[in-house]
Parts: C-alpha cells; structure tokens; sequence
C-alpha cells in the first residue's frame, strides 16, 4: 500500500506524540493495540470541525478529537504498529485509506462523511468485520440527512460539491444498512468483544450514526472509550454501554465493527 499522498496539515506537537507512540511495541492483538492507543489519548479535548480545510488535505491531529477523529485515527495508528514497516509514513497513509473514498483525496466530495459508509469501505479493504450482519437486522432506512440539511454545511454551496455528496449517499442506500435495534441490547451483550467500535445508529430522520467509540470491560461490565460531547474530553464512560445506549433518546441501537486481525 503505497499512495501519493497531495497534500497533509500536522502540528508539531502531533508528529513529537506520534514519535513517542510508535516508541512503544504493538500487543499481541490488534484489539489490545488499539485499547492502548486509545488509552494513551484519554483526557484530550473533545472538537468538533477539526478536518475542516481549505483545500481539502489531510489532516493529522492527534491533540483534539470528536468520535469519529478519535476512531480513525487509533485504528489508523494501530494498522500501522502492526505493519512491519510501522511507523510515521505507514500511519498516515492508512489515515488517508480510512478518510477518503478509494484513498485518494479529491475536494471536500471524496471524504467519507458518514460513519457507515467510512465502515463500509474499511470493511471491503479488509480492516474491520460487520459483526451486526450476523446478529442484527437490517434497518430500512434511507440515508440522506446532508443533502437534506444543506444549510448546515457551507461545503455544499458548491453545487458540483453538493452533486457528489448527493452520489455518495445514494450509493450508501443501495446497501443493507444492520443495526442491532436497542431493545435487544441484552441479548447480544456477549457477543462484544474488547475493542470492538461501537456505532450508536440514529432515530434522527436521514442520518445513519449518532456517536461512535470502543468498548472496554470494567468489573464485567461494558463501558465506552470515547471522545464525549458532554464530557468535553476523551473518556471511559462512568455508565455502562448499556445505560448509555438507553438514556440518549435519539439513538436507536447499534453497529458492532472488530479488526480482521486478530
């Protein structure tokens, strides 16, 4: 995997953290890696808006995260660690094979905007494994909530901008879309393994996915690594998955996704 990679936006405080963490040896597991990985970020600031740029480029920021910037890049760090030519150069071009669509970065258009169709593409390069088609069901629910909601992003005044967008989710659609509804939480409980993401899917009309973030045991129980929007940081829930998942009205379920590499 070798890509050209057009243009990238990185602190310095990011590169001297990505220096220390590719100091330290993978675990045995990749699950175990990406717990580590994800530990190592626990109190950063929780931000919003963080790839917004102008051209588009890729940007690495490993000081501030929202859920999905914090998803992405652990499993981007952990593919690299586990890569036998780990290091800087691996971790960004996995970054930029996770972010864009087919890896190549193309205007605001070829950034993977929904967390499904982010998962999708991870799925079919081989990172991760949809747990939820085994033991969910499908959701029949069409996904189009920023084509519907274009005010919200100045990104889509762009007409040609908008079209793409438009494109991504109509082929989002043509997919099945699993979900383990909320209500059945129980009774596939066992089923999650540590460091699997977790995907909270949305009753927002048009909109797949809520929240996002990785699963870790606590005295038997399931809690969620995550960057929290009410928190403000990167945290392990003081709920359980559980509590979580039933006290946010908007969320209808989940999305269990685990690293092929075991």
């Amino acid at each position: 995997m070798r890509l050209f990679l057009f243009f990238f936006f990185c602190s310095f405080a990011s590169l001297a953290q990505m220096n220390e963490i590719f100091q330290k040896p993978p675990k045995e597991k990749m699950s175990a890696t990406m717990i580590d990985v994800a530990t190592g970020f626990l109190g950063k600031p929780y931000v919003a808006a963080t790839l917004e740029k102008s051209p588009e480029a890729l940007v690495i920021n490993l000081e501030e995260f929202d859920c999905f910037t914090l998803v992405e890049n652990v499993l981007a760090i952990s593919l690299a660690k586990h890569n036998a030519e780990a290091g800087w150069d691996i971790y960004r071009e996995y970054l930029q094979v996770l972010r864009y669509r087919n890896g190549v970065i193309d205007g605001y258009g070829s950034r993977m905007h929904y967390f499904l169709d982010w998962a999708r593409q991870a799925t079919e390069n081989g990172f991760l494994m949809n747990i939820t088609e085994d033991i969910g069901e499908v959701q029949d629910k069409p996904i189009h909530f920023m084509s519907n909601n274009r005010k919200l992003y100045p990104a889509l005044a762009d007409e040609k901008v908008y079209k793409e967008i438009q494109a991504s989710e109509e082929e989002l659609n043509e997919g099945p879309f699993y979900y383990v509804p909320k209500e059945k939480f129980k009774a596939i409980e066992s089923q999650i393994k540590e460091g699997d993401i977790i995907a909270f899917t949305s009753n927002v009309k048009g909109l797949d996915v809520n929240h996002e973030g990785f699963a870790v045991q606590k005295k038997g129980k399931w809690h969620l690594l995550h960057a929290s929007l009410e928190e403000k940081k990167v945290v392990v829930s003081q709920e359980t998955l559980e509590q979580y998942l039933n006290r946010i009205k908007k969320h209808s379920g989940i999305m269990i996704f685990r690293v092929t590499k075991q």
